[in-house]
């Protein structure tokens, strides 16, 4: 199995969100100005050249810009000594039905991660569905708020991570 991570194929991963989160899950408010902000990077992956998987990954004060009504993140021990800036939301993490338990999504989580890092990410907060909570426990990331239903309803959990060493 030939797995390939790519950055920048928007057009990719709205095929598999639609997919995923639309036609699967029944969400209905999808894409958003975040996807189009030339500091949102998307991520995509393909197995054997054929397209698999995708996530995003962006600074936090997308979400306050694209959304004045967006909650605010919560705060964790985590963000001590953490600029403006520095913190990056990840989300929109799927792969597409035929392609998963193969440690796929694991794959999306850990390049998402060093996207952020490498764009200046100290801390990635992230709002997960709570069915995934062990996908990314698994990774590394931490629950810092209680479950909550704000996403269409769905329950989601708010879970955060340090990835600059410390």
């Amino acid at each position: 199995m030939d797995i390939q991570l790519k950055t920048g194929c928007f057009d990719d991963a709205a095929l598999v969100r639609r997919v995923v989160f639309m036609d699967e899950q029944g969400y209905e408010n999808e894409f958003d100005a975040i996807d189009e902000d030339q500091n949102c990077i998307h991520v995509t992956l393909y197995v054997d050249g054929e397209l698999a998987g995708c996530s995003r990954v962006f600074p936090e004060e997308l979400e306050r810009v694209a959304d004045a009504g967006a909650p605010v993140l919560p705060a964790c021990d985590m963000d001590e000594d953490v600029a403006a800036g520095e913190t990056y939301i990840m989300g929109r993490v799927a792969v597409l039905p035929a392609r998963r338990r193969r440690g796929l999504a694991s794959a999306i989580v850990e390049t998402s991660a060093s996207c952020a890092r490498d764009a200046g990410a100290k801390l990635i907060k992230l709002h997960a569905q709570e069915y995934v909570l062990p996908l990314y426990a698994k990774a590394g990331y931490t629950q810092i708020a209680p479950v909550d239903y704000e996403d269409e309803g769905q329950p989601h959990v708010w879970m955060a991570k340090r990835v600059d060493g410390r």
